[in-house]
């Protein structure tokens, strides 16, 4: 009798132990550090170049991630740093890490460059860039 009582209080215990958050993801420990991928458009030179047309695809979504330029204005050039991804969209990619194709062009002399990132976030505690460039040349 005792052992049936044991198991129903047991079955009944068992959705107060959470093993997963509200998006399903297991419950671990994270810091408040807030991450960003960031990246810096510059002349083969090193200096600053200002990019237009900026636009970042999730390969596995097909979806487009909002690229926004946060960086300091450059006199008479103006601002070259864009935020790729934060921790407040890092559902948006998977714990293993998606493709991000990143297109962006030079606005003074109109060169394309096309480059490749990996970033994950899901499950994990922050997004995270597995590989991929911090400064991209635009001649």
């Amino acid at each position: 009798m005792y052992k049936y009582l044991f198991l129903l209080l047991l079955i009944a215990l068992m959705p107060a132990c959470k093993k997963h958050n509200q998006n399903g993801c297991p419950a671990k420990a994270c810091t408040y550090v807030f991450a960003s991928i960031s990246v810096n458009f510059v002349d083969k030179d090193g200096k600053p170049v200002p990019a237009k047309d900026v636009k970042a695809i999730n390969k596995r979504t097909g979806k487009q991630i909002i690229a926004s330029s946060n960086g300091p204005a450059v006199p008479g050039v103006g601002p070259n740093i864009f935020t790729i991804a934060t921790d407040n969209n890092k559902n948006e990619f998977s714990a293993d890490g998606d493709d991000v194709e990143l297109t962006a062009t030079n606005a003074t002399t109109n060169q394309t460059k096309i480059t490749l990132f990996k970033i994950s976030g899901g499950c994990n505690c922050h997004i995270d860039k597995v590989s991929g460039p911090e400064k991209i040349v635009l001649e």
